[in-house]
């Protein structure tokens, strides 16, 4: 069956080397190149700036991507313009084509307002949803989503897809029915991301074997507590552990409170000395070679809202054979299959945290048996498997719709 597929997404943040920033960014189109390697024909539709498309010339992405104009100003303007900027460009694409499936792809809920615009009689209308609702934190929180608003949304699609357990059972709170919802992982290129060994040419971490490599990816906001971790390097300082730190930082969104947190950090680590033991960097295009320098990877976050309940970092560090060390936050439990796969700390407090990686810094052993956990965990999420399985999704349903009509017609 031919399939002629619609992705939609809020926004596009590409790095100067074509990058996709972002859990859910990064997992469209991760799912889009791969389907479109298999024969199916689509587009993406995303606001992305002028500077990001030319950061994307010559990508692969750029040969599906339908640039949006970005707008509004502010995350109140910035969140209800994108809505209307994605609802009227995929109406100005569904007068020159058809589309079998329209999918909206992002963390929060009213952007499924966008794939209504597509006709129900003949195009599957879905949405997947990275981050639960209701989830605490993060900068939308307080005024984006409501319950009641978000389930009367989702009844008008054909399919809302969960990407991990937490997002599905925050869809049966809200009362969305479950014949609805379709569980679909979040996925990563497991041939970009694959272990290897570290470079004898080290980059980002100094050449000093003695020393715990550590990594943290992510923003300076309040809920990815930057600041918890720092609190937690100083106590190992304390300690004599001897460690390095590697901070790539991201803030192309021009958040005022990621740049507020983002100068704290660095007055707090020029107060405590830690200068010679923490480096911040920006964003990096060749993440997986940051990866490889690193022993661990830390995720200290208190709630997983904003790019995804699975962050991407977690799942591409994984696949190439990192350890993990992460607070008990959203999905990141059942995503490191409850300890398993990698190393939970007891709480959120920046002395749990410290706790966490001195234990496993200490325990070679330990170490090792985590991060072949990891990999055979992240081949789960392949998305080889995960595009295979959309493609049947999305040929089931279309059977459906065909059949429904035609009896219809009788």
């Amino acid at each position: 069956m031919a399939l002629h597929v619609c992705y939609l997404l809020p926004h596009i943040l590409p790095t100067s080397g074509g990058s996709v920033i972002g859990g859910a960014a990064a997992n469209c189109v991760s799912l889009a190149l791969e389907l479109k390697r298999r024969g199916v024909g689509i587009e993406v539709l995303a606001s992305v700036s002028d500077g990001g498309l030319a950061h994307l010339a010559g990508s692969p992405l750029s040969e599906i991507l339908k640039p949006l104009p970005t707008c509004g100003g502010g995350l109140l303007g910035k969140g209800f313009g994108t809505v209307r900027t994605l609802r009227r460009g995929l109406r100005e694409r569904l007068r020159e084509s058809h589309f079998d499936i329209v999918h909206c792809h992002s963390g929060t809920y009213p952007y499924a307002l966008a794939p209504l615009v597509a006709d129900r009689q003949t195009s599957i209308r879905m949405h997947s949803l990275y981050c639960p609702l209701g989830a605490n934190g993060g900068v939308y929180s307080r005024w984006w989503e409501a319950m009641s608003a978000a389930r009367l949304v989702f009844q008008r699609l054909d399919r809302v897809v969960a990407v991990t357990q937490n997002v599905q059972r925050s869809l049966q709170v809200a009362g969305v029915p479950s014949e609805k919802v379709e569980l679909f992982p979040m996925c990563v290129d497991t041939r970009r991301f694959r272990p290897r060994g570290r470079p004898q040419q080290l980059k980002y971490f100094p050449h000093n074997d003695g020393q715990a490599r550590i990594l943290f990816v992510g923003n300076a906001s309040q809920e990815k507590r930057l600041a918890e971790l720092l609190l937690a390097l100083k106590i190992l300082a304390d300690r004599r552990l001897s460690f390095f730190v590697v901070a790539a930082i991201e803030n192309q969104s021009q958040i005022k409170e990621y740049t507020i947190g983002y100068d704290r950090a660095k007055d707090f680590v020029h107060r405590c000395g830690l200068e010679d033991c923490v480096r911040f960097i920006g964003l990096v295009d060749a993440i997986e070679d940051l990866y490889a320098e690193a022993d661990v990877l830390l995720i200290p976050w208190r709630t997983s809202r904003g790019p995804s309940d699975y962050p991407m970092v977690v799942l591409e560090a994984m696949a190439m054979g990192k350890c993990i060390i992460s607070t008990p936050v959203g999905g990141c439990p059942e995503l490191l299959a409850g300890g398993k796969a990698g190393f939970l700390t007891k709480d959120f407090s920046a002395e749990s945290i410290a706790s966490a990686i001195e234990v496993v810094m200490r325990d070679s052993f330990m170490r090792r048996s985590l991060q072949a956990a990891a990999v055979q965990r992240a081949q789960e999420f392949s998305v080889r498997t995960s595009a295979h399985r959309l493609m049947l999704l999305y040929e089931e349903l279309l059977r459906k719709k065909t059949s429904c009509h035609a009896s219809r017609a009788v």
